[in-house]
Order: C-alpha cells, then sequence, then structure tokens
C-alpha cells in the first residue's frame, strides 16, 4: 500500500510539473506578443512624430516661399512704378522742350518775316550798286586764267600768306638764274622763311660757354671728337647738313646736362644717328656705329643715349644751318665751285671751336662769304654784309655789319691756326682735287 501511494506521489507531481510547464510557455508568448505589440505602437508613434515634423518644415517652407513672391511681387511693382514715374517726368521735359522750341521757331519766324522785308528793299540796292564789281572781277578771271600756271601758283601761295608772312625785301635777283634744278620762283620765299624760324630760335638754344658747366671734358676733348666726326661723316659720304646737325645736337644736349669722360664718344655716335635718320636716305645700322668706336660701347646703351638726347631736346633737333643760308648766298653771288668750296671749308673748320655756338647761323654764312669775296678780290664784297642777309627787317638792329667782321676775325684765327693743331680731318677733306684743293690754296696764302 504505501508503495502503491508512493508511485501515485509521484506520478501527480510529474503531472503537475507538466502543467506549470505548459503555463508558463503560454504565459512568455502572451507576454512575447504584449511586447511586440507595444513596439509597435512606439514605433508607430515615432512615425507619427517624425511626419508630423516633415509636414511642419513643409509647412515652414511654404510660407516662407510665398512670402519671398510677394515681397519679388512687391518690389517688381514698385520698380514698374518707378519707370512710369520716370517715364513721366521725361515725357514732361520734352513737351516743354517742344513747346520752348516751337515757341523760339513761330518768334524766329516773324523775325524772319521782317528782316526778309527790310532786307528785300536792301539787297536791291545792292544789287544794283556792284553789278560793276562783279563785270570786273570776271574779267580778272579770265585774265589770269590766260597766264602761264606758274605764275598763278606764286599768287596764290603768296595770297594764302597772312600780312606778317609776306616776303617785303627781295633778296635775289633770280632772273639770271639758269640751272633748272633751283626753284628760282621760290629762293625769296624760302630765305624768308629759314630767317623767320632763325628768329624763333630752337629750345634749348646752344650756349657756348657750357664747357665752364662741364666736370669731366672740356674744349680739347671737344675738338677731337667734332675731328673724328667729321672724318667718320666723310668716309660714309654724308651730306653736309647731317654734319652740322650732328654737332647742333651735341652742343644744345651739353648745354643743359652733365656728361661723364666715358660716354662722351656714345654721345657723338647717338647724334650722328639721330641726324642721319632725319637726312639720309641710306640709313647705316647701329651696329655701324658702334664698329666705328671699335665696339667700345653695346647696342643698348646706344638706344639708351638716343632716348636720352631726344626726351632732353624734345625731339626739336631741326634747325637752319648756316649751309643752308651759305647755300642761297652762293647762288646770288654767282660763286664758282672753288668759291663754293671755300666757303664750306670755313664753316666746317669753324664747327671745331666752341665759339661757333655764339654766331647766328645767317651771320655765320655771311661771314664765309665775306672771307671768300674778300680772298678772290671781288668788288662787291661789300654786299655781302647787307642786314637783308641777316635781319628779318632791316629797320631792326640787332644784328649789324659789326657782327659779321668779328665772326669771320674769328673764323680767319681758328683757320689760320688749324694747321699748328692736331685736328687734320677737315684739312684733308678740303686738300683733295674733288674739292679744288681748297685748304692748300688757304696755307699758301
Amino acid at each position: 500500500m504505501i508503495s502503491t501511494i508512493n508511485q501515485s506521489c509521484i506520478n501527480n507531481s510529474k503531472g503537475k510539473k507538466n502543467y506549470n510547464k505548459d503555463k508558463d510557455k503560454v504565459i512568455i508568448k502572451e507576454v512575447e506578443n504584449e511586447l511586440k505589440k507595444e513596439k509597435e505602437e512606439h514605433r508607430s508613434i515615432y512615425e507619427l512624430k517624425n511626419n508630423n515634423s516633415q509636414i511642419k518644415k513643409l509647412k515652414k517652407k511654404k510660407v516662407n516661399d510665398e512670402n519671398k513672391e510677394n515681397t519679388n511681387t512687391e518690389n517688381i511693382i514698385i520698380k514698374k512704378e518707378n519707370k512710369i514715374n520716370k517715364e513721366t517726368i521725361i515725357n514732361k521735359e520734352k513737351d516743354n522742350k517742344d513747346k520752348e522750341a516751337k515757341d523760339s521757331v513761330m518768334d524766329n519766324k516773324e523775325n524772319k518775316i521782317e528782316k526778309e522785308n527790310i532786307d528785300n528793299n536792301q539787297y536791291k540796292e545792292i544789287i544794283e550798286t556792284n553789278k560793276e564789281n562783279i563785270d570786273n572781277k570776271i574779267e580778272k578771271e579770265i585774265k589770269d586764267n590766260n597766264t602761264n600756271p606758274k605764275e598763278n601758283q606764286l599768287a596764290k601761295f603768296n595770297s594764302e600768306q597772312s600780312e606778317d608772312d609776306e616776303v617785303k625785301i627781295k633778296y635775289f635777283d633770280t632772273s639770271k638764274i639758269t640751272n633748272v634744278q633751283i626753284p628760282k620762283d621760290y629762293l625769296n620765299i624760302i630765305y624768308y622763311n629759314l630767317l623767320k624760324e632763325e628768329e624763333k630760335g630752337i629750345i634749348p638754344m646752344p650756349d657756348y660757354t657750357y664747357l665752364t658747366r662741364q666736370t669731366e671734358i672740356n674744349e680739347k676733348m671737344r675738338s677731337i671728337l667734332v675731328d673724328w666726326l667729321i672724318d667718320v661723316h666723310f668716309k660714309f659720304g654724308f651730306t653736309d647738313e647731317t654734319l652740322f646737325m650732328t654737332i647742333s645736337i651735341i652742343d644744345r644736349y651739353l648745354s643743359i646736362s652733365q656728361i661723364t669722360r666715358t660716354n662722351f664718344q656714345l654721345l657723338g655716335i647717338t647724334a650722328l644717328m639721330i641726324a642721319c635718320k632725319h637726312e639720309e636716305i641710306d640709313l647705316p645700322k647701329i651696329d655701324d656705329f658702334i664698329y666705328i668706336t671699335d665696339n667700345a660701347y653695346v647696342k643698348s646703351e646706344v638706344v639708351k643715349m638716343e632716348e636720352d638726347v631726344l626726351s632732353k631736346l624734345n625731339f626739336a633737333f631741326m634747325y637752319p644751318s648756316p649751309i643752308k643760308f651759305f647755300e642761297y648766298l652762293s647762288f646770288h653771288f654767282n660763286f664758282e665751285k672753288k668759291h663754293h668750296m671755300m666757303g664750306k671749308y670755313l664753316m666746317e673748320s669753324f664747327l671745331l671751336d666752341v665759339k661757333n655756338c655764339k654766331y647766328k647761323p645767317s651771320i655765320i654764312s655771311c661771314a664765309c662769304t665775306y672771307i671768300v669775296m674778300k680772298f678772290f678780290k671781288m668788288k662787291n664784297y661789300q654786299e655781302s654784309y647787307q642786314k637783308k642777309f641777316y635781319n628779318l627787317d632791316e629797320n631792326k638792329e640787332k644784328y649789324s655789319e659789326h657782327n659779321i667782321k668779328e665772326c669771320a676775325k674769328d673764323i680767319c684765327l681758328y683757320v689760320d691756326n688749324i694747321n699748328k693743331t692736331n685736328y687734320q680731318a677737315c684739312v684733308k677733306k678740303y686738300s683733295k682735287p674733288e674739292q679744288e684743293n681748297v685748304a692748300v690754296i688757304i696755307m699758301n696764302n
């Protein structure tokens, strides 16, 4: 009995245990289901919150967009109103101007009508009085057309000049000139214009005392440079005008600026190059000028010096040289080749002396003609220092016969003593038969 009871108890306990396990499983499933439900609820709530926040953002964007659109539309409306106001103001101003113009036109028309009534009466009187003058003018024009065309050109040229520019003095008698290459119809006008340019002067003017202000160069060094340039000029076969312009550029530059001893020859070749650019047809290259100096300088140095010279002289390097005046004076006095070459020899030799800056070019040319005419014992030598050849107006007493004779003395003194110096380029140049052996003739007398 006891064993049976124990077995029953054991069976009952096992049954209870199994029952309890089943219950626990059911409870666990219910709890899990509840947890799932809660999670789903939480998720739904979270999603709702996110949706609400997004909806709010969208609403804010919409509101901002609407505000922007409203502001843009307001600005557009304001701009349109401003444009309309401006247009209305402009239209009003135009209307006022048109009214004023119309009023002025009407006033002018009324004034014109009154003037026309007065002018018609005066015009009739003028026509009647001027008929004879018109007929006379027509007759003169017919006569002028029948004359030579050269005379007409000269008349037109003279009529175009103002009263101040009229040539009042007859410098040369051109009737005896037979050479076709000489513009005999214009000689007086050309000489007058040369005197006029000379009276205006060139800026800056050369000063013959500039060597006293130079610290590194002196008169001897200047004479050496000019003598070397005369030799170079002759070997290259340049024109006479090129040489005189070269020396003028050097003297004018040194009158206003200092220069070192090493750059003095550089100044000489740059001045020669500038003069060649103006006067010569076949222009040498920069390398040719550098080669003359035994390659003492570089191309860049020559270009810099050229810029400096032109800027200091303000590009005003042209001037009426003595050779120009002397050419016309030799035409006037019927100089032969020998006389002409002697005058050139005197002028070129005088370039070596700084005193050539002291005198006007016309004075130097008249002094050289005076020396030539005295040397060859011409009877009319006194005509060489007439006032008309060096004064623009004969009544002026600025320059006189004394200036020419003083200049002639300086030229003669220098030429007489040139053999005692080492500056023989000009003497060699004019000791050849091509130049009529002029230098030899002067030395022998």
